[in-house]
């Protein structure tokens, strides 16, 4: 039976009588057949052969949030004062709420957002002010594996593996937080990364604002320089040696630089965990005829946790503070006693004891009973 090809069989007739024959219409259609075949072998072929285009907006890993958040409540009682007014004051109150977003945009990609409101932080109306305490991006392997980068409201490189190893701040901030020697938060970049293969030695350093979460004042010109080396020589142990420059130029700033010093040894155990924090610091001033002010603090702690089930510790600390920290116009000497019962491991309920004898008045003495919750 002939091949027919419908209108264009007809049109190439008129157009050429030879393609009439059927002879010639046999083998169009066997070059037709033969030119399929070709391709559907050809196609596969060459798109094995061509590499496939990379999926530049894959990330390595999904997208992820978790929340989370703690709470410190407190009923206090001021067992004696220098000023009678207080003596004998009391209250229930929180003394801080977080609650914490924390992102990760891929394997390289992280970050956090973290709220915090106070009891003694309010609004002109006396309602709760929450703030940002913690915004920041993080980038690891920026440069180089384990090498990291961190911009934004951040910890500076100064109180977190101190605070690690005290673990209760809760109780209490560190020497150098609870001093005002140094703000917890500042506005910057900051690097982290090895020094060794091990990561035994590690480094950090930061360049902020200096203005903690504080605006800049009218005028601010200068930055705040951190820098600190951190040392695991074992499991346990905790070294750390750090300094850190502030200039101050602001026009309403009467200060001219600051230079402080850090050092701190510490470590935790399954029973223990404890540690020596010290620092030293120098501010110059504008002025030629005012002298300059320099000061030091040491902070020494310890806590022992009991109990099978490490339900119990008893916590210990003493602060000798002498001159030169910011909002400490007197030397001081600080210390904290503490009992700590976990009914389960996300509450701790810790009766305490804080003296304060500020350098030329009596001690002052406020017992606590402080509630840490995280959820």
């Amino acid at each position: 039976m002939p091949l027919s090809f419908g209108r264009a069989d007809a049109a190439l007739s008129h157009t050429f009588p030879l393609v009439h024959s059927p002879t010639i219409r046999w083998r169009m259609a066997r070059a037709w057949l033969f030119a399929c075949a070709l391709a559907t072998t050809a196609v596969p072929a060459l798109a094995q052969s061509v590499p496939p285009m990379p999926d530049s907006s894959r990330a390595d890993a999904p997208p992820t949030l978790e929340l989370s958040g703690l709470a410190y409540f407190d009923y206090a009682y001021v067992l004696s004062s220098d000023d009678e007014d207080i003596e004998g004051g009391n209250s229930f109150d929180y003394r801080r709420i977080y609650f914490t977003a924390d992102y990760t945009l891929s394997d390289a990609f992280s970050g956090r957002l973290r709220f915090e409101a106070q009891g003694a932080s309010t609004t002109a109306q006396g309602r709760p002010a929450p703030f940002v305490k913690d915004a920041y991006l993080r980038w690891d392997g920026a440069f180089a594996e384990g090498h990291r980068l961190t911009l934004g409201v951040q910890p500076p490189p100064l109180f977190q593996v101190a605070e690690r190893v005290w673990g209760y701040r809760s109780l209490a901030k560190t020497v150098l937080d609870r001093t005002k020697a140094n703000d917890s938060r500042d506005f910057g970049l900051r690097a982290d990364g090895p020094l060794v293969s091990s990561g035994a030695l590690r480094y950090s350093a930061m360049v902020a604002n200096g203005n903690g979460l504080r605006p800049d004042p009218e005028g601010q010109r200068g930055k705040h320089l951190y820098g600190q080396f951190e040392a695991r020589p074992s499991e346990t142990l905790f070294a750390t040696l750090g300094a850190d420059y502030t200039s101050h130029e602001a026009l309403i700033d009467e200060r001219d630089e600051t230079t402080r010093v850090t050092a701190f040894v510490g470590a935790i155990t399954d029973t223990f965990q404890g540690g020596v924090e010290a620092f030293a610091s120098w501010t110059d001033f504008e002025d030629p005829l005012t002298e300059s002010a320099s000061g030091v603090g040491v902070s020494a702690f310890g806590a022992v946790t009991l109990g099978d089930e490490s339900q119990y510790s008893v916590v210990g600390r003493v602060d000798v503070v002498e001159g030169g920290a910011i909002g400490r116009s007197a030397d001081e000497i600080f210390g904290l006693a503490a009992f700590v019962y976990r009914p389960i491991p996300a509450v701790e309920i810790m009766p305490n004891l804080i003296l304060t004898k500020p350098d030329g008045s009596d001690a002052e003495a406020e017992g606590r009973v402080t509630v840490h919750v995280r959820f």
